[in-house]
């Protein structure tokens, strides 16, 4: 028992720095909800406000977006762990949790980036070394401050899917690579090609690819069959493959700009070592051709301060591949003879000063403190008081900027876009209250007409009570 109890030990590492991670950007991710700065309030509001119907009435709607359908393909994508995170988010229905729900998923990816190193580069010191190519790296706090994406919950299972496929384990590849494809529809071809990774021969290699199709096929036919009378929104992805059929060969909308300020930081600081593993970057790279032919304007961005988690699947086979790679560098040095122990200390030596030096821009640049504990800010946006006011049954509409803060409602609007959509026809007759933006005149007006009563406001909005 206690032999077994030391050989486990080591596991407490990455679990502390795991901790220490979700801390630092959790804490960063709630300013940015409770201030209302996140990347796109609306579209954290329909998660919320999904999540919510979920958990409280059992039911897939919302009523904040204009166009989603009422099904748990919502928004066209076929999520697995929707219902899933769903009822986490009814145990404590609040944005900031729905971010620390994401955030904490990322975080645990340090245990299989811990696996990865002692398995690949050394039993002793590759774990620390998978550790900083991961927790290290600058776009993983990026993504993971991405409001909430499901797309980024798959970054974790991504590199545990490699780890277990490079270390021989078919229920472990089966159990990461079944909770990759759960997190988006793009990730189930992708598992396929993972069995690539496999160490060996191209016929060692082609069980493992079987093994990763069966999965493909069996999850990617449950959820065609989850979703066979399926009509209405097409995700992104669906209408840009059919564009691409229309007119072959690709657009590639990016230009070198893009290249030096976005896709560039994804091999620093050493993340260049996953050059070294291309089978290992493969899946990726499908990903990768999407990002770099979608529309510049389309809700694939390459601003950090945008919609960049569509890079997600790309950060898990770049952090795979680094240690990988950097596993590969140190099997090199076996003919070094007695220089090998201080090139290899050098070289690690290396990969955690650049790491650092490189992190500390960027830390400074997301706006995240080192922290042990996790904490609320102080100073949030002055309009969470004014739900105070509303009755939980009310009916209630806001402008999409603010629709963060009515979103835990069955009847929550916004009158700059949904209103008419949802509620066709009625306008201020579907509603009880009303969050105006001040600078919306032409609002405040009709509001006015119609005998709403000022009720609350703060220095941009006013709360009327349409009753």
């Amino acid at each position: 028992m206690q032999e077994a109890l030391k050989a486990r030990i080591h596991w407490l590492i990455p679990l502390v720095a795991a901790w220490v991670w979700f801390c630092t950007v959790a804490n960063r991710s709630a300013q940015l909800v409770l201030s209302l700065d996140n990347i796109e309030n609306y579209a954290l509001a329909v998660f919320c406000q999904l999540f919510w119907m979920w958990s409280n009435l059992g039911e897939w709607a919302q009523t904040i977006h204009f166009g989603y359908v009422d099904s748990w393909m919502w928004s066209g994508h076929r999520v697995g762990w929707l219902p899933v995170v769903g009822w986490l988010y009814g145990l404590n229905p609040d944005p900031v949790w729905l971010t620390r729900i994401q955030i904490a998923v990322v975080s645990l990816g340090a245990l299989p980036a811990w696996g990865m190193g002692r398995d690949e580069i050394h039993k002793r010191w590759g774990g620390p070394v998978g550790l900083t190519l991961y927790l290290g790296f600058p776009p993983l706090a990026a993504i993971a401050l991405q409001d909430y994406q499901d797309l980024v919950l798959a970054v974790p299972f991504i590199l545990g899917t490699v780890w277990q496929c490079r270390r021989g384990s078919p229920l472990g590849f089966a159990a990461f690579a079944l909770g990759a494809a759960m997190c988006r529809e793009e990730l189930v071809p992708m598992i396929v090609l993972i069995g690539l990774t496999f160490p060996g021969s191209w016929r060692q290699r082609v069980p493992w690819v079987i093994k990763g199709a069966i999965i493909a096929f069996l999850y990617g036919t449950l959820i065609w069959w989850l979703g066979r009378d399926f009509t209405g929104y097409d995700n992104p992805m669906m209408s840009h493959s059919g564009d691409m059929v229309l007119s072959w060969p690709p657009v590639w909308t990016r230009e070198l700009a893009d290249f030096e300020n976005f896709y560039s930081a994804f091999l620093k600081p050493v993340q260049f070592l996953a050059l070294l593993s291309p089978l290992t970057l493969l899946p990726g790279l499908g990903a990768l051709f999407f990002h770099l032919t979608a529309p510049a304007h389309g809700g694939v961005d390459t601003a950090w301060g945008g919609h960049i988690h569509h890079m997600a699947p790309v950060v898990g086979f770049v952090v795979a591949g680094s240690i990988e790679g950097a596993g590969r560098m140190f099997r090199w040095t076996r003919s070094w003879g007695r220089m090998r122990t201080g090139a290899l200390w050098l070289g690690g030596l290396g990969i955690l000063v650049s790491t650092v030096a490189l992190a500390r821009p960027w830390m400074v640049f997301l706006g995240l403190n080192p922290a042990l504990t996790l904490e609320m800010p102080t100073q949030i946006a002055e309009e969470w008081a004014l739900i105070d006011q509303i009755p939980f049954d009310a009916s209630v509409a806001t402008d999409s900027h603010m629709s963060l803060i009515i979103a835990n409602r069955a009847e929550a609007f916004t009158y700059d876009e949904s209103l008419a959509d949802k509620r066709p026809g009625e306008g201020l007759n579907a509603l009880d209250f009303i969050v105006v933006r001040k600078g919306d005149r032409s609002w405040t007006e009709a509001i006015v007409l119609a005998g709403g009563k000022p009720v609350g406001e703060t220095t941009a909005y006013e709360l009327y009570d349409l009753r």
